[in-house]
């Protein structure tokens, strides 16, 4: 594309100096993306073992305790109802309960007729 129109430009660029690369271009751009990869904060300090194992310990820690609080309130539950059933007055009758199934089931109104 060389006309008389951009003459100027050509001498120009004529005189300009060429970039020179630098032989280890290559390895200083892949070093500048490695830095910029690597996390920051808590868990450069952390290993990615020494986090996986962290996460997996305060899981541990975090059920154990929410199992506990979980168990100490069911037993205040059960405790709370059985203090209930044995202060209410219809107690003799729920603990002959078993009884009472015992005899409906050989009540003689039960049996079915045979065919």
């Amino acid at each position: 594309m060389k006309n008389e129109e951009h003459d100027d430009l050509w001498q120009l660029l004529a005189k300009a100096k060429e970039p020179a690369v630098s032989p280890f271009f290559a390895r200083n751009v892949l070093r500048a993306i490695r830095e910029q990869e690597k996390p920051a904060g808590l868990f450069v300090w952390l290993s990615r073992r020494r986090a996986l194992t962290a996460a997996l310990g305060l899981l541990a820690i975090t059920v154990a305790g929410i199992s506990t609080l979980t168990r100490s309130n069911r037993t205040d539950q059960i405790a709370a109802l059985a203090q209930e059933v044995s202060d209410s007055p219809d107690y003799t009758v729920i603990s002959h309960l078993d009884e009472l199934l015992a005899y409906e089931e050989n009540s003689a109104w039960l049996d079915k007729p045979v065919y």
